[in-house]
C-alpha cells in the first residue's frame, strides 16, 4: 500500500512538473505578445528567421531572441511601438550600455519593475526578462507620460491583443512579413488605390488592409487584401474587386524603375468608373481636373490594360501620366466644347495631331490618343513623343514576373522614395538589397 501511495506521489509530483513546465514554454513563447495593447489599429509581425537578408549586426547581442517574432504596432493616438521576445536580460542591460557609451541611448533607469532608456533621441525602450518594447516618438516632458502606458502595458495582461480582432487575422496569416490595419491607420497616399472596390460613404475606420510579404532578392511582394469586418461592406469590396482583370504584357516594357509609384491593372471603363466614384480620395484628387475635362467619359472608353505613374511626391499639381487601351474615343468630338466652357484659370490648347495641352492651378498636363486607341495622360510635352516605346530604365524580370497576370498592382521605387524623404533611406540600412515594392490585391481570399 506503501509502494503505492509513493507511486501515486510520484506521478502526481510528475504531473504537476509537467504542467509548470508547459506554463513556463507558454509564457515564454507567447506572453510578450500580449504587451501589444487590443486597441492597436495596425499590426505586423516580422519572422526573422525567414528575412536571410536583413541586415541585424548591429543588433546582434542585444539580448532579444529573434528566433521568435517580433511586432509593430500603432495605437489610436498614433504612437509606433515594437515588441520582441528577451532571450537574456543581461544582454538586454549590456547592449544599451553600449548604446549609452557611444551616445545613442540615455543611461537605464527603472520603473515599477521595469527598466528604461531613451534611444535614438526620441523614442522609448522600456524592458523585463520576457518582453522588451520600444514606442515613439516622443520628446521633452513627453516621455514622462508615455513610460507610465508603457510600464500598463508590460505589466499587464487584462488588454491581451491576441484577443483582438486584428491580432486574430494576423495569426491566421504566412510570410516573412504579415500586416493587419484599419485603413486610418495609413499614410493617405499609400491607402487611397488599396481602398478602391470599397462601397461610396464607406469611413476608413470600417476598412482593413491584410497583407503578407516575401523578400526576394531586390524585390519584396506585398499580397495584400482589402476587407471589413462588417458582412455587408466586405462582400461589396469582393464583388467590386471581381470586375478587375488581369494584366497583361503589352505595356509592360513601358514601366520605367525610376517612376516613384506605378500601378497597373486591367479595366472595363464603364465599371472602373463606378469604382473611384465610391473612392472619396480618388475622387477629390480627379476633381480640379474633371471640372475642365471629362475625365469619367475619357475613362468609361477604356478596356484592357491601364497604367497610372506617379512620379513624385509633388502636392502643387497633379504630376501623374496615365497610359491605356481605349475602345472607345468618341470624347475627342468634346474637347471644342471643353475649350470654351474652361473654369477661370485654367486653359486648354491644341499641340499637335490629337493632342492637347491642358492648364490650370493645380495641374499642367498633355493628353490625347496615339495610334488610333491608345489613351494617354502625361505631365510634359517631352513625353508625348514617347506614347507606347520602352523605357529606358526598364523594371527588373523579377518584378516583371510579379505584374502580369495581376488583377491590380502598384510598384514603388525605394530609391526614388528615398531621393525624395531622405529619412526613407533608414529601409535600406535593414535591408540594402531591397531596390522595389510591388504592392499586389487580391480580388477575393
Amino acid at each position: 500500500m506503501k509502494r503505492r501511495n509513493i507511486l501515486y506521489t510520484v506521478l502526481a509530483v510528475a504531473l504537476v512538473a509537467v504542467i509548470v513546465l508547459v506554463g513556463v514554454t507558454y509564457i515564454k513563447s507567447d506572453g510578450y505578445i500580449n504587451v501589444i495593447p487590443s486597441g492597436v489599429k495596425a499590426l505586423m509581425a516580422v519572422d526573422f528567421k525567414k528575412l536571410g537578408d536583413v541586415n541585424i549586426d548591429e543588433f546582434k547581442d542585444c539580448g532579444v531572441d529573434f528566433s521568435r517574432k517580433s511586432y509593430l504596432f500603432e495605437t489610436a493616438d498614433g504612437s509606433i511601438g515594437l515588441v520582441a521576445a528577451v532571450d537574456s536580460e543581461d544582454d538586454v542591460d549590456k547592449w544599451i550600455g553600449s548604446l549609452s557609451k557611444s551616445g545613442k541611448a540615455s543611461a537605464l533607469s527603472e520603473r515599477k519593475g521595469y527598466k528604461f532608456a531613451v534611444v535614438y533621441d526620441n523614442f522609448l525602450l522600456g524592458y523585463s526578462s520576457s518582453a522588451l518594447l520600444v514606442m515613439g516618438p516622443a520628446v521633452g516632458d513627453e516621455h514622462a507620460q508615455l513610460q507610465r502606458r508603457m510600464v500598463k502595458y508590460l505589466s499587464s495582461d487584462k488588454d491581451a491583443v491576441s484577443e483582438s480582432p486584428l491580432y486574430q487575422r494576423l495569426s491566421s496569416m504566412e510570410g516573412q512579413l504579415v500586416l493587419v490595419a484599419r485603413a486610418d491607420a495609413l499614410p493617405d497616399k499609400f491607402v487611397t488605390p488599396l481602398t478602391l472596390g470599397a462601397p461610396k460613404g464607406t469611413s476608413p475606420e470600417r476598412l482593413c488592409i491584410a497583407a503578407s510579404m516575401e523578400l526576394d532578392g531586390g524585390c519584396l511582394e506585398v499580397i495584400s487584401h482589402t476587407f471589413s469586418f462588417d458582412k455587408n461592406i466586405d462582400a461589396a469590396i469582393r464583388k467590386s474587386l471581381s470586375n478587375l482583370k488581369p494584366f497583361g504584357d503589352k505595356f509592360l516594357p513601358t514601366i520605367s524603375s525610376d517612376n516613384l509609384l506605378t500601378i497597373a491593372c486591367g479595366v472595363k471603363g464603364d465599371r472602373f468608373v463606378e469604382m473611384l466614384r465610391a473612392n472619396e480620395s480618388l475622387r477629390t484628387m480627379l476633381m480640379g481636373i474633371n471640372t475642365t475635362i471629362d475625365i469619367d467619359k475619357m475613362l468609361r472608353g477604356v478596356e484592357g490594360d491601364m497604367l497610372v505613374a506617379v512620379p513624385s511626391l509633388s502636392d502643387d499639381s497633379l504630376p501623374i501620366s496615365i497610359l491605356a487601351e481605349a475602345k472607345d474615343v468618341s470624347w475627342m468630338e468634346d474637347v471644342a466644347y471643353w475649350k470654351k466652357s474652361c473654369p477661370a484659370g485654367s486653359r486648354i490648347e491644341d499641340a499637335g495631331m490629337n493632342t492637347w495641352r491642358i492648364t490650370g492651378k493645380q495641374f499642367n498636363a498633355w493628353f490625347g490618343v496615339a495610334d488610333g486607341g491608345l489613351l494617354y495622360v502625361v505631365p510634359t510635352q517631352e513625353a508625348v513623343g514617347t506614347i507606347g516605346e520602352k523605357s529606358s530604365s526598364p523594371l527588373s524580370p523579377e518584378v516583371l514576373s510579379k505584374v502580369k497576370g495581376s488583377r491590380f498592382v502598384a510598384i514603388l521605387s525605394i530609391g526614388s522614395a528615398a531621393k525624395q524623404k531622405p529619412e526613407l533611406s533608414v529601409i535600406s540600412s535593414f535591408l540594402p538589397e531591397l531596390k522595389t515594392i510591388v504592392f499586389k490585391m487580391k480580388s477575393e481570399e
